[in-house]
């Protein structure tokens, strides 16, 4: 396994939902990979979550869609859908970004909305 360069640093950021998570960008970053965490859904229970990003002059960009399920079968319609998605994403330093999360189904279908964990490095 090769070492990582030493001018690179791990990052995270846990999405939680209804939050808008704002920051300046002070090195640039690299984002890799949106998960959704699995301690955040009960048993018996699945969500649906898109992840987003407000950038600049780009508002409400969805980044992926993400889905679990925890003791259910999962829907037909929800079967192309992961617990994670790799992303392969850069900010530069100086950017304002923001990113949340969207419940993008209705209350009535029971499906909840989950925690995403974003990780990537910076440079």
């Amino acid at each position: 396994m090769q070492a990582c360069p030493s001018d690179r640093s791990f990052w995270g950021m846990a999405i939680q939902p209804g939050i808008k998570h704002s920051f300046t960008v002070e090195r640039p970053l690299h984002v890799s990979k949106a998960t959704i965490d699995i301690r955040s859904i009960m048993k018996k229970n699945a969500a649906v979550t898109s992840l987003l990003v407000d950038s600049e002059d780009y508002k409400e960009i969805v980044l992926c869609n993400l889905y679990m399920t925890q003791g259910l079968t999962c829907p037909s319609n929800y079967k192309s859908l992961k617990p994670e998605a790799d992303l392969n994403l850069y900010f530069k330093a100086g950017q304002k970004i923001t990113f949340f999360s969207a419940k993008h189904v209705s209350s009535e279908s029971g499906l909840k909305e989950a925690v995403i964990h974003l990780s990537g490095y910076q440079l």
